[in-house]
């Protein structure tokens, strides 16, 4: 699913145009987002195998967390009822330490992502999708500087990590 429509995009890049390429903006600047936010805000399941480090929390690889379907911890099957769940990572409610140290030793199911994107990611990917739109009129930001001796041209592309940085807190913590 789509972060943001053509028809959002169209109304904050205040283009109109029958451009073909703008789902291919559209797109990077959500590849953009979601690579920098470490996995796809949309709400979808996931079944992953995630190494356990000796604790009562497992941190998971894509949030919010809103669910947990199943798990299993060393090949044995765990009933979800003892688990809780956090934004970023799930925990055993009585605080056993049952995440024991492995490699790819918790198999987990579980849904996480937004149902609604907040605005802050939507208005990231309208922003960097605006400036490839931009970009790709010749716009790349020219600047000239004459010296007694030449002159020098300057190419400024755009910097998306100032556009990405206000998702900081949005982002996976690799533990």
């Amino acid at each position: 699913m789509a972060i943001i429509s053509i028809d959002q995009f169209n109304e904050y890049s205040n283009n109109y145009e029958d451009v073909l390429v703008k789902d291919i903006f559209i797109d990077s600047a959500e590849s953009m987002v979601k690579e920098y936010l470490g996995y796809d805000p949309n709400s979808k399941t996931y079944h992953e195998y995630v190494s356990g480090i000796g604790s009562s929390k497992l941190y998971l690889n894509a949030q919010p967390i809103t669910s947990i379907n199943s798990i299993k911890i060393n090949g044995v099957e765990d009933s979800i009822q003892n688990y809780g769940i956090s934004d970023f990572y799930i925990y055993r409610k009585d605080g056993t330490e049952v995440f024991t140290n492995g490699i790819d030793n918790v198999e987990i199911e579980y849904r996480a992502g937004y149902s609604t994107i907040p605005a802050s990611i939507k208005l990231t990917v309208l922003r960097i999708a605006s400036l490839l739109l931009q970009e790709s009129n010749g716009n790349i930001g020219l600047t000239g500087k004459s010296f007694t001796d030449n002159s020098r041209t300057f190419i400024n592309y755009a910097d998306y990590k100032k556009y990405l940085k206000p998702l900081d807190q949005l982002k996976v913590l690799k533990v």
